[in-house]
């Protein structure tokens, strides 16, 4: 969704009077460590990660595919761009910053901007913040939960559940 830099213009023009709407969103994120369609690649590791309980230090670059459903093959969304490294000394967790790419669909070349931690073990749902957006998600704020839907300990291959809450504006 390439717009023009007159075309933005005019959209924030008409921001005053723009109605803040709520909008939920439910999808997979399709994480694969291994195998022919790897989406996960580490890029860095701190001179500890070797030795750390929790893999500090660890970083990798993600470009993981986001479906309607946790089968990979059901409808493709979008994907999700961006890193993951672990961030805690004492806990796994992972500092993520991603972006949501939708590819297909009514948000088809709109993104969404999540940043923050993830305490990948726990078995309640986790919460990161929504810091952004483009074209319909524009000024997007708001929340997202996720939650492990499927983890295979063989392959380190999972399927994660993602519920958006998002705010944003309709201009």
């Amino acid at each position: 969704m390439a717009e023009s830099l007159k075309t933005v213009d005019e959209w924030f023009g008409k921001l005053e009077h723009a109605k803040e709407i709520t909008t939920k969103l439910h999808f997979y994120y399709q994480d694969t460590l291994t195998g022919e369609k790897r989406t996960i690649w580490k890029v860095a590791e701190s001179d500890i990660t070797s030795t750390s309980p929790t893999s500090f230090g660890l970083i990798y670059m993600v470009d993981n595919l986001l479906t309607a459903g946790p089968d990979p093959d059901s409808q493709v969304v979008g994907r999700a761009q961006g890193t993951a490294g672990f961030a805690d000394l004492h806990n796994i967790s992972l500092q993520m910053g991603l972006n949501f790419v939708f590819t297909e669909g009514e948000y088809k070349g709109s993104t969404i901007s999540v940043l923050g931690r993830n305490p990948v073990v726990e078995e309640n749902c986790r919460e990161l913040p929504i810091v952004g957006g483009t074209g319909v998600f524009r000024m997007a704020r708001g929340v997202v939960i996720t939650s492990t839907y499927s983890f295979d300990e063989t392959t380190s291959n999972g399927v994660i559940e993602f519920t958006f809450y998002i705010k944003h504006y309709s201009v």
